[in-house]
């Protein structure tokens, strides 16, 4: 929220100094462009971790608050130890996503401690697939907005 803030005031020093409608709207859409871009870069991250991760069957065991950050993530238990998800819980179905003693399957991180469940699954794959098709289309965009050749609107 404070982010949106700090741009809607950027925006109206820039209006006030002069700047063009259209220089602003390019340069907030090379923002979200390069916000497209990490994002991709995020979940393609995810993906590579989980390609070096072991298949394995665990049970919920709990769904814990994190002490840094403040949002519920799901413990789940492999052969007596307990692993948390690396991503939050999913906020819709939450009571019936994280029931506690349902099996699993799971993909363990041995090396940072952590595991993928079949949400951060498919978090990570859709969240890959509509990134890169979002970056593609904001920046074909982008480069039509700004004069590039052979990319008009």
């Amino acid at each position: 929220m404070e982010a949106l803030i700090v741009i809607v005031i950027v925006a109206v020093l820039l209006i006030i100094l002069g700047v063009t409608a259209e220089v602003l709207i390019a340069g907030f859409m090379g923002l979200l462009c390069l916000m497209m871009l990490a994002l991709f870069l995020f979940f393609g991250w995810c993906i590579f971790r989980m390609t070096r991760c072991r298949k394995c069957t665990g049970r919920l065991a709990d769904v814990e608050k994190e002490p840094k950050f403040g949002y519920s993530v799901p413990v789940y238990e492999i052969d007596g130890e307990k692993y948390r998800n690396v991503f939050p819980c999913e906020i819709v179905m939450k009571d019936r996503l994280y029931t506690e003693g349902r099996e699993c399957r799971l993909m363990l991180d041995e090396k940072r401690g952590k595991v993928f469940d079949g949400n951060a699954r498919i978090s990570s794959i859709m969240g890959i697939v509509l990134s890169g098709v979002s970056f593609v289309m904001i920046l074909y965009a982008f480069l039509g907005m700004i004069g590039v050749n052979g990319f008009t609107l």
